[in-house]
């Protein structure tokens, strides 16, 4: 642990209150708002108007884990820091290495679903030698804006958000001013028998996701313990009703989601033509290059913050000049390009998905035992955490035995490389 605060001193705190709430909405919507409203359509039929709603329920739960538990820290790790806290060592460890794969498959997904969007306007780099371009110079990029400070990656985010945001409200309106079609009847009737409920819990929580990693940069933020808390529960809140209001927007304009691969796009092309599906477009690509950048942050962030008191090489390097993690955002872009060019963006988002079940699992059984360090901030009892750990299980265990041998293989290589990187201090 004093390795830890020791070396997130040489970091540099520059994110505050305002900063964090748009890292946040940064890290969440462009994970899901303009490309999975159809992938919930496949799957829950009309009755995906409700998705974004009955799934915010146990995600706010565990907001609210995550947000006692890290109003306790002020160093860097985030899930990893609060497992290893109240389970030792080792379980936060595997905590903290299914966080960085969530971040790797959630950088990959994405990076997949950039080139998707941008096809939307040029079919041609969607294929081929275009999209490994595209795939390979948006996260150089990224990678690079990162590597120079975290000054400069912070600013990428407020840009980025700014520019999804304005289009995603502007379609909203627009979208519930016209309210072509009338979906509301024909979503109260539940799904058929034999709905894949545990595909559909996964895409949304995929949709949700982003807001777990927000603990990890603690170390470059100005007073975290105080304004992480605050932070997360007043974007997950705004978060909330703009998914809401974008699937209902969305199936107002196109009954039958499930016939387009760009929803968001393609429902602002009916309603106000080219034009529109243009502005929506490059909202979506600004989306999920915001989210993109995010996830460099945080990941590469989890890297570094496993690597404190390990034998994992030079990944605990912090550049003299930019007082960045040089070598962990390197190998973190480095690995994410790679399985971006062999995935595809639902395959990955799904993978994403499962790994995140062990942060959310720990996070939330972590917090009573956290409550013992110091005064923070508090949730009533033991109810919160109790539900957060009782709806992470419920996912785990409704997992089909693919995505369940997806998730102990990555465990059982998180065990050899804990065994191979021992600590050096007992």
């Amino acid at each position: 642990m004093e390795a830890v605060k020791e070396e997130s001193t040489k970091l540099v705190r520059a994110v505050g209150f305002g900063g964090l709430v748009a890292m946040c909405i940064n890290a969440v919507v462009g994970s899901g708002v303009f490309l999975l409203p159809s992938e919930s359509y496949r799957l829950l039929g009309p009755f995906s108007l409700w998705a974004p709603l009955l799934f915010a329920v146990p995600v706010f739960i565990l907001v609210l884990c995550f947000a006692e538990a890290s109003s306790h820290f002020t160093e860097p790790g985030g899930a990893y820091l609060y497992a290893r806290t109240a389970f030792g060592d080792f379980v936060g460890f595997e905590t903290g290495w299914m966080n960085w794969i969530a971040r790797l498959t959630s950088l990959a997904s994405l990076s997949n679903g950039f080139v998707v969007s941008l096809a939307f306007l040029w079919p041609e780099l969607g294929k081929g030698a275009a999209r490994q371009s595209i795939i390979i110079g948006t996260l150089l990029i990224l990678g690079a804006i990162h590597f120079v400070g975290v000054r400069y990656g912070a600013a990428s985010i407020y840009v980025f958000t700014i520019g999804k945001i304005v289009p995603l409200v502007s379609f909203i309106v627009v979208a519930l001013i016209a309210f072509r079609h009338n979906p509301i009847p024909a979503s109260l009737t539940l799904p058929p028998s034999g709905t894949n409920w545990s595909d559909a819990a996964l895409f949304m929580l995929f949709a949700y996701a982003g807001f777990e990693n927000m603990g990890v940069p603690a170390g470059e933020y100005r007073n975290p313990r105080r304004d992480l808390p605050r932070a997360l529960l007043a974007a997950t809140l705004a978060i909330a009703a703009i998914y809401v209001l974008a699937q209902l927007g969305a199936m107002a304009t196109i009954p039958d989601l499930s016939q387009s691969s760009t929803p968001i796009a393609d429902a602002a092309k009916s309603l106000v033509g080219p034009a529109g599906a243009l502005v929506v477009t490059i909202g979506a690509l600004l989306s999920m290059a915001g989210t993109n950048s995010g996830t460099v942050l945080e990941g590469s962030r989890m890297l570094y913050a496993l690597s404190l008191d390990r034998r994992m090489g030079p990944i605990s390097y912090v550049h003299p000049k930019f007082r960045t993690p040089s070598v962990a955002i390197v190998i973190h872009v480095g690995v994410a390009m790679a399985l971006a060019l062999a995935g595809s963006f639902a395959k990955l988002a799904l993978l994403s998905a499962v790994a995140r079940l062990a942060t959310y699992l720990f996070s939330a059984a972590a917090v009573p035992r956290l409550r013992k360090l110091n005064e923070g901030f508090r949730t009533p009892g033991l109810i919160i955490p109790i539900l957060g750990v009782a709806a992470s299980l419920l996912i785990c265990v409704s997992l089909n035995k693919e995505k369940l041998l997806a998730g102990l293989y990555a465990m059982i290589a998180g065990g050899v490389v804990y065994a191979v990187s021992r600590r050096r201090q007992a």
